[in-house]
């Protein structure tokens, strides 16, 4: 028989459902997303099923309802936690400058094919790499054509890199790699530590260890140098 599991009925734009994901998250605890209609009118089935038509409601695997993140949170305080929660919490912490970022939404528009990118004729030398701080962001060009960038936060002596993108014609093809040695050359140039939130940073750091002295020993020990 399949386990039952907790069913929480959420929307990914609510703050209050993130807050709890996370806290599910910590706790290790695995559970089913519950879509809702945009407005809580709409709310029919979760009126129905909990007595309200605001977000988040959790509903627990013996049926108990809880309704809002403070009876949310006063239930889960009872769970035990699993072995990661430290780490999960400590990568919370980390990737703040992520969530402060628009970093979900410009993935959204890559999923609904409304982003920015687009594809260019040319070879990844002939590609410029600009800053454009007023977009926190690194953009990679071809002539009038933007294929590729690269989100960061700037802080306190450092620059986070929280998500690179290039047009999915030019993937594979270096354009990627030109992009992330030219943020890292000028993260250097400017005397910046480089935190690589980015999976694609953070793998071309692993591919080329002459960049590890620019992240911070706290983040460095998580690299895989080759």
């Amino acid at each position: 028989m399949a386990e039952a599991l907790p069913v929480l009925w959420q929307a990914e734009w609510c703050p209050f459902s993130s807050a709890v994901r996370e806290v599910l998250t910590e706790l290790g605890i695995d559970f089913v997303a519950r879509q809702v209609e945009p407005w809580p009118d709409e709310r029919q089935r979760l009126r129905d099923a909990a007595g309200s038509d605001l977000t988040p409601v959790l509903e627990t695997e013996d049926g108990r309802i809880f309704r809002g993140t403070r009876e949310i949170f006063a239930h889960l305080r009872e769970r035990e936690p699993w072995q990661f929660d430290a780490a999960h919490r400590r990568r919370f912490a980390d990737h703040r400058d992520a969530r402060e970022t628009d970093v979900p939404g410009q993935l959204i528009e890559y999923f609904r094919g409304t982003d920015e990118l687009e594809s260019g004729e040319g070879t990844p030398a002939e590609a410029e790499v600009l800053d454009v701080p007023e977009k926190n962001r690194y953009e990679l060009r071809l002539g009038d054509h933007l294929i590729g960038l690269a989100a960061y936060r700037r802080r306190n002596g450092r620059i986070v890199f929280t998500h690179t993108e290039v047009d999915e014609a030019c993937s594979g093809h270096g354009f990627g790699s030109r992009l992330a040695e030219a943020v890292l050359e000028d993260a250097r140039r400017q005397g910046l530590e480089v935190v690589p939130l980015c999976p694609f940073i953070t793998g071309y750091i692993e591919s080329h260890p002459e960049y590890e002295d620019l992240v911070p020993a706290s983040y460095r020990d998580r690299l895989n140098v080759a």
